[in-house]
């Protein structure tokens, strides 16, 4: 029982840490507050989760996650090796999330302190720098998003546009024939009116 109590609190991080309500400048603040922390007490951090607008698709909400959050998946390769590989992920619950303000701030909506496996007690300076620069796939898969929706908004004015003109060109097309209509009529009335004062 006792031995099982300490090792539960091997694994709560102590001294500073981030809180609910705690608001941040900027994603990228909160993100290097919380890698710094990791950093401290002896864990790496990544980006999980993320959720962005319905309306302009920009991101709203962020989860990090202790880089042993989840399980690793098995392959079939790995089945067929004779040296089974130490597992990175341990289903680690820690993590920190944020959400977007309407002011542009970002506030911590839910940390979770407790780790489930032991915490290293430092790290080197070449592990630290290598695992807590953001991940350039995730990225890419980002920016890769941001590109595709606004390309699918780019298409959505320009058809608004081009459905804007036709309406425009057709109003011209319209109202040039009622002024054609209307310069035949008074061509006509003035024509009559000539052929009447030569009858009289």
């Amino acid at each position: 029982m006792t031995q099982k109590s300490s090792k539960e609190k091997s694994n709560v991080v102590e001294g500073d840490e981030p809180y609910v309500g705690q608001e941040f400048d900027t994603e990228e603040a909160a993100h290097a507050f919380y890698s710094a922390y990791g950093m401290r007490v002896g864990f790496v951090t990544r980006m999980n989760y993320l959720s962005r607008s319905k309306l302009d698709g920009t991101i709203i909400g962020r989860t990090l996650v202790c880089n042993k959050e989840g399980y690793r998946k098995s392959y079939r390769c790995d089945k067929q090796s004779t040296k089974p590989r130490t597992p990175t992920r341990v289903g680690c619950k820690a993590m920190l999330s944020i959400r977007k303000l309407s002011t542009g701030k970002w506030i911590v909506t839910k940390f979770i302190k407790e780790h489930t496996h032991s915490l290293a007690a430092r790290y080197s300076q070449n592990v630290l720098i290598s695992h807590q620069v953001p991940n350039e796939t995730m990225k890419i898969q980002e920016l890769t998003q941001q590109l595709l929706l606004e390309r699918k908004r780019s298409a959505s004015f320009r058809k608004v546009i081009d459905l804007l003109f036709n309406h425009i060109e057709e109003h011209t097309q319209d109202l040039s024939r009622k002024v054609q209509c209307m310069v035949d009529k008074v061509k006509q009335i003035e024509s009559d009116g000539k052929d009447y004062k030569n009858l009289r």
